[in-house]
């Protein structure tokens, strides 16, 4: 998989998180969402296209490509993890746990992540 940086990482991840709600996803969308300027989304998004990671923009939509739809999935899936973690097994409040995991996923080695998702595992088939 290409390197990504954690904006980039980012990015894809709330373009995945429109494309779920919204169906279609627009740079003025992901500007609101991310807090920066079309601008700034502008040159995100170049660099997203020449890793491969969104298809080249027609008529202002942004489209995921298969890569960059795998890799969106990976970084929201390590976000959901480490969210519920903190939150439900660390017992942290919701908006820091979201905020922290947000933060944590782009570090986070897959050891870990592996160790964490068993923990969980176990701690629900307890309360089952």
């Amino acid at each position: 998989m290409k390197e990504l940086r954690e904006s980039g990482e980012n990015y894809l991840e709330v373009i995945l998180d429109i494309s779920r709600e919204c169906g279609e996803v627009r740079s003025i969308e992901i500007a609101r969402r991310v807090g920066v300027s079309r601008a700034s989304v502008s040159k995100a998004l170049g660099v997203l296209r020449e890793a491969g990671f969104v298809e080249p923009s027609y008529y202002g939509e942004v489209v995921l490509t298969a890569a960059g739809r795998a890799r969106a999935q990976q970084v929201r899936a390590r976000h959901d993890l480490l969210c519920s973690f903190l939150r439900d097994g660390l017992g942290v409040e919701a908006e820091i746990a979201a905020h922290d995991a947000c933060r944590i996923e782009h570090v986070v080695s897959e050891e870990l992540l592996s160790h964490i998702s068993h923990w969980m595992e176990d701690k629900q088939h307890e309360n089952s």
